[in-house]
């Protein structure tokens, strides 16, 4: 029983540890991709993260 709950923690963790990673991961693409069009136009890109790119905000200024 003990073995099962710690397998079950261990199992939770890891899922949260991935899910989190993939979604900095993506965020951090998403805020590159931003970055390069605003480049391409001729604009200056602002950008605002938190701690692994779990929030950010962008803006593109000419």
């Amino acid at each position: 029983m003990k073995k099962k709950t710690i397998g079950l923690i261990a199992v939770a963790a890891f899922v949260i540890v991935f899910l989190t990673g993939s979604q900095s991961y993506f965020n951090y693409k998403e805020i590159n991709f931003a970055t390069d069009k605003c480049l391409e136009i001729g604009g200056s890109p602002v950008v605002q993260s938190s701690f692994l790119a779990l929030n950010f905000s962008f803006s593109c200024e000419k």
